[in-house]
C-alpha cells in the first residue's frame, strides 16, 4: 500500500507518499510555498487569500495522491494553524473541498516528529545532539540521540515572522538588520551546551541554504540530504545576502522561487542560534516533520529517506 504525509507550514506546504511493504521507502516528496501565516503576525488571523492559496495547493497534493492510490494520510499543521484565531475556518474548508482531516500538532509533537526524521536517518551514537528546525512561523531546537528524544525549546520567530517583524527596505536597511539580530539574540535565553561541533539541521531555510551552496539550477534532494556547511560557509553566504535585492537574489542559482524575500531573515537566525552553541559545521536534513510521522506510523519497518522518483 502507499501512505501519505501532508505537512501544514506558516510558509510552505509538503507532501511525501511512501510505498509500505516490509520497508517504508519514499516515492513522491515535494513543497510549495503558499505563505499560509502570511500577515497573521499583524492581525492575529490567516487571510483569506492565504487560505485560497493553500487550498489550491492542497488540491494538487490530492491530484498526486489520487494518481498513486494512496491508501492512508496523515496531516497535520503547526505554527499559523496553532496561532491563528480562525484556524478552524481553513480546517474545516479543507474537510469539505478535499476531505483532508488536518490534526494541528503542539510545539513537542513538531520537535518529536522532526527528532524521529533525523533519528532515522543520521543518528548512529548515544552521543546528545543539538537539531535546530527553522520554519515561518517558529523555531524549534531539540535535544536527543539514539536512544532519547531528550527535550525541546520552541520558540514563536521564523522567517516569515522575522520579515514581516523587521524588514520594510529592500535590501533592508542597517538600522533593520541590527534589530532583527538584537530581538535573536534576546530570545536565545535557553539553557545550552557549552560548546556543540555540530548541529542538525532541517526546514525551508536550511535545504534552500544549501542548495544555493551548491548552485543547482534545480532541486536535488540527494546533493542536499546530508551536506555539510561550515559555520564560515554561512557567514559568507549571509554577508552575500545582505547585500542583494529580492530581485536580485531571485535570480541566484539555487534560490527557491517564493523564498528570495525570506531567505536571508532565516540564515541570520540560523547564524545566531549557531553562534548560541559555538557550533562549527551545520548538516542539512532535508526530510522533517512528515518523515517524522512515516518513522511514527511504521516504527516497525525501515524507513528508507531515498526518493526513488
Amino acid at each position: 500500500m502507499n501512505y501519505a504525509s501532508i505537512d501544514i507550514g506558516t510558509n510552505a506546504i509538503l507532501l511525501m507518499i511512501a510505498e509500505i511493504t516490509n520497508t517504508v521507502k519514499e516515492i513522491h516528496d515535494t513543497a510549495v510555498i503558499t505563505r499560509l501565516g502570511e500577515g497573521l503576525k499583524q492581525t492575529g488571523a490567516l487571510s483569506f487569500e492565504a487560505m485560497e492559496r493553500t487550498i489550491n495547493a492542497l488540491r494538487g497534493f490530492k491530484t498526486v495522491i489520487d494518481k498513486t492510490r494512496v491508501t492512508g494520510i496523515s496531516c497535520v499543521g503547526t505554527a499559523a494553524l496553532r496561532e491563528a484565531r480562525n484556524s478552524a475556518i481553513f480546517i474545516d474548508l479543507v474537510k469539505e473541498q478535499l476531505a483532508f482531516e488536518i490534526r494541528v500538532i503542539s510545539e513537542r509533537e513538531e520537535a518529536f516528529y522532526t527528532y524521529l526524521s533525523v533519528r532515522q536517518n543520521f543518528l548512529d551514537s548515544k552521543e546528545d545532539i543539538v537539531i535546530i528546525d527553522i520554519g515561518g512561523g517558529s523555531t524549534e531546537i531539540i535535544y536527543g540521540n539514539r536512544e532519547n528524544f531528550i527535550d525541546h525549546v520552541s520558540f514563536p520567530v521564523g522567517s516569515v515572522k522575522l520579515t514581516e517583524m523587521f524588514i520594510k527596505h529592500d535590501p533592508p536597511s542597517g538600522d533593520e538588520i541590527r534589530l532583527l539580530i538584537d530581538f535573536i539574540r534576546s530570545t536565545l535565553n535557553f539553557p545550552r551546551k557549552n560548546h556543540v561541533r555540530s548541529v542538525i539541521g532541517t526546514a525551508g531555510t536550511i535545504t534552500n541554504l544549501g542548495s544555493i551552496s551548491k548552485g543547482l539550477k534545480e532541486w536535488d534532494k540527494k546533493q542536499i540530504h546530508g551536506l555539510i556547511l561550515s559555520s564560515k560557509r554561512i557567514d559568507e553566504m549571509a554577508h552575500h545576502l545582505i547585500t542583494k535585492t529580492i530581485s536580485e537574489r531571485s535570480r541566484m542559482a539555487g534560490m527557491e522561487k517564493g523564498r528570495e524575500d525570506i531567505i536571508l531573515q532565516g540564515v541570520l537566525l540560523l547564524k545566531e542560534i549557531m553562534s548560541y552553541f559555538d557550533a562549527e559545521e551545520l548538516i542539512i536534513d532535508t526530510n522533517g516533520v512528515r518523515h517524522g510521522i512515516l518513522c511514527e506510523r511504521f516504527a516497525s519497518l525501515n524507513v528508507q529517506s531515498e526518493t526513488v522518483e
